[in-house]
């Protein structure tokens, strides 16, 4: 079963995909930091 998907369909896949990213980065930095502080405060 093939799906077409419509040039419209994918650029708002596409969308989706880099406010994701956009969202995420900023996320996974503030987890990255708060892993390194506790990691430096403990040794």
């Amino acid at each position: 079963m093939s799906q077409w998907i419509t040039p419209e369909e994918m650029e708002r896949r596409r969308e989706m995909k880099k406010k994701l990213v956009t969202f995420s980065l900023p996320v996974i930095a503030i987890i990255f930091a708060a892993i390194i502080t506790v990691l430096a405060n403990s040794m």
